[in-house]
């Protein structure tokens, strides 16, 4: 699912008379509000659904192909997405032999 289609099923979810400028708004306002989440907490969890959480990765040295050359690319946050163990796994196997059916 792209952004677009994103914001037609939020357009949908509010309610068919709903505008895309409005779905545009709630997804702005709710990667905003994780985005915060996560600058300030470094953690975002959302019940039923999953938490983002920033950690460090560890510095990593390359070998760059041909030259030989080493590139030492230094430490960095990473975003990582955790799914709840219940829930919406348990619903997004469903929903994915559903759609095997329908195929």
């Amino acid at each position: 699912m792209n952004r677009k289609e994103l914001l037609e099923l939020i357009r949908k979810s509010l309610g068919g008379t709903a505008t895309q400028n409005a779905a545009e708004l709630a997804l702005n306002a709710v990667t905003r509000a994780i985005q915060d989440g996560l600058r300030e907490d470094g953690e975002v969890k959302l019940a039923r659904f999953g938490s983002f959480r920033l950690r460090k990765a560890a510095p990593r040295r390359l070998l760059l192909p041909g030259s030989n050359k080493e590139l030492i690319l230094p430490e960095r946050r990473v975003l990582r997405f955790i799914a709840p163990p219940k829930g919406t796994n348990d619903t997004l196997q469903t929903s994915h032999q559903a759609n095997k059916v329908k195929e």
